[in-house]
């Protein structure tokens, strides 16, 4: 008794897990390269590991599509998908980088060049007796303006590459280091090693320029006002100092603005280099394919970052895409309107009577009829299919022993994608007459209607017919 409980409980397990294997998912992943404009089709196993490639896009009906985007630059590419017959269902798109990038807007008009060959011939950067720190500042503003020039140059390289559609991550990166790395400095570490040390030294190396730099400036102004202090100075004299004293002052201000603003170019590049780290350049979608056709619209417009730098307010479209996904296997039914030409051959006489002698006509001709037919069929392609038909017809013909409904089965073939043609033939069941009493066609009968002695039964015939799909039923 134990042995068979436990036999049955086994061949239960062994139909659920077989039931299981039978109608698990498949899965399938569609790859699209913005760059190479490559489509591949693949084929996964359960644990989304490629096992397979497709020649074309003929994938299995109620398969799993994984639609995979590469190399689509988010900075500068925003993915608008349409599908024809149902909604796209988002898996995950990456990285977010509206909140991160809504607050860096302004990339360009940068003033960090502090130009002293402008200033007034004052002589203040001369070195002269008396004036401390001037041999010094003109060689720490020139290596100022070096550094500046240099973060200037890294931000512009990192934002026009974000805003290049046609650039990978891996160039982005690669184009920034080197750009980084081209003005040598022994001060600072190579970018390549770590960006971020490479920032930090950066910033440190501004706000010791900017340090040094003020001292000089407040020295130079200390000697012009000492020299002056115990000599009684011409009005001439008194206008050069005050126009040099002016100009220390203005630079010192024109200091101050520039290597805050070179400082903000830091804090931005820092924060778009950590978004970019963060960023995929891959999106995926999920998509259930249960239609026969699919064509999915992939269109690539401007995104959200690189409309805010752009002057025209418009979402500029760089291009449109068409997937397409065409399912097989799966089991369809439809309705069809068809004309068919039904015969019975000898099963179908019309019965006459000749001064009391039983004779027949023989309806071995074909009798056209208005049919409605059930079409059922595997799905193999979008343009022919084989399966078969069930339907009903009504004879449209003159001759009155020809009447009543046909029942009609047989196989047909298909033809077309949505307005649907299909060729059938096979099997007519309907109503013929046949004798009754035991007469037979040449015996006389003392009857004087022919009604008296046939009556109206189902027999066997074939038929053929041209039908026109009207709707799918799933």
């Amino acid at each position: 008794m134990k042995t068979n409980y436990i036999k049955t409980i086994s061949i239960l397990v062994f139909t659920l897990l077989l039931s299981q294997a039978i109608m698990a998912q498949q899965r399938y992943r569609v790859t699209y390269d913005y760059q190479t404009e490559e489509v591949n089709y693949l084929k996964l196993d359960k644990n989304g590991t490629v096992t397979d490639s497709l020649d074309n896009a003929k994938i299995k009906r109620n398969s799993l599509i994984e639609l995979k985007l590469r190399n689509v630059n988010p900075f500068a590419v925003q993915v608008q998908t349409d599908v024809k017959e149902e909604d796209l269902l988002v898996a995950g798109q990456g990285f977010n980088f509206s909140s991160l990038l809504s607050g860096i807007k302004s990339f360009t008009n940068d003033d960090i060049n502090l130009n002293t060959s402008n200033l007034p011939d004052t002589k203040i950067f001369k070195s002269e007796n008396g004036t401390r720190g001037s041999a010094s500042a003109s060689s720490n503003f020139e290596d100022l303006n070096n550094t500046m020039t240099n973060v200037s140059a890294l931000k512009t390289t990192l934002v026009s590459n974000l805003l290049n559609p046609n650039l990978d991550k891996e160039t982005i990166l690669k184009n920034l280091l080197k750009t980084a790395d081209k003005e040598v400095d022994v001060r600072l570490p190579s970018a390549k090693d770590n960006f971020y040390v490479y920032l930090a030294k950066v910033e440190k190396l501004i706000k010791d320029s900017r340090s040094q730099l003020e001292g000089n400036i407040n020295a130079m102004s200390n000697d012009i006002e000492k020299s002056f202090e115990n000599e009684e100075i011409s009005r001439g004299e008194l206008v050069s100092r005050n126009i040099s004293l002016s100009d220390l002052q203005r630079l010192m201000s024109n200091l101050n603005q520039s290597t805050s603003q070179s400082l903000e170019n830091l804090e931005e590049l820092r924060s778009l280099y950590a978004t970019l780290e963060a960023s995929n350049f891959e999106q995926t979608y999920d998509y259930e394919l249960s239609a026969d056709k699919v064509n999915i619209e992939l269109k690539f417009v401007q995104s959200e970052f690189s409309n805010n730098l752009d002057i025209d307010d418009s979402q500029t479209t760089l291009k449109t895409r068409n997937i397409k996904l065409i399912s097989k296997g799966g089991f369809k039914i439809n309705t069809s309107v068809a004309m068919t030409l039904n015969n019975f051959g000898s099963n179908s006489n019309k019965f006459y009577l000749d001064n009391g002698i039983i004779g027949a006509d023989k309806n071995d001709f074909f009798v056209p009829n208005l049919s409605t037919m059930i079409n059922f069929y595997p799905f193999m392609g979008e343009n022919f299919n084989l399966g078969g038909s069930f339907g009903l017809s009504i004879p449209i013909s003159s001759n009155d022993s020809i009447e009543g409904v046909n029942f009609l089965f047989g196989p047909s073939m298909f033809f077309g994608s949505k307005s649907r043609l299909s060729l059938s033939g096979g099997l007519a069941y309907g109503p013929v007459q046949q004798l009754t009493n035991g007469l037979s066609v040449g015996d006389s009968t003392s009857f004087t209607n022919v009604e008296n002695f046939t009556r109206s039964v189902y027999d066997f015939g074939y038929y053929f017919g041209i039908s026109f799909s009207l709707f799918d039923l799933n």
